[in-house]
């Protein structure tokens, strides 16, 4: 239990640390693929960009998530 929730901490200051470094609209297209699990075609419809920028915006935030936790997650 201890290590779950030490590791939903880690997660949770990870995405609080990153999260000013990108355009609301790139962070929306992330936390809704990537932590909400909606489908891309459908989030990128709701923002008004393409499914190709969803997919972009969540990649980009998932590699600089990585390199935030180089260390810190093993």
């Amino acid at each position: 239990v201890w290590d779950r929730e030490h590791d939903e901490h880690v997660v949770a200051r990870l995405l609080e640390l990153v999260r000013g470094d990108f355009e609301p609209a790139t962070w929306e297209a992330f936390r809704r693929t990537a932590l909400g699990g909606e489908e891309v075609a459908t989030v990128a419809e709701a923002l008004g960009i393409t499914r190709n920028a969803v997919k972009l915006a969540r990649h980009r935030v998932l590699k600089r998530l990585r390199q935030e936790a180089e260390g810190l997650i093993e």
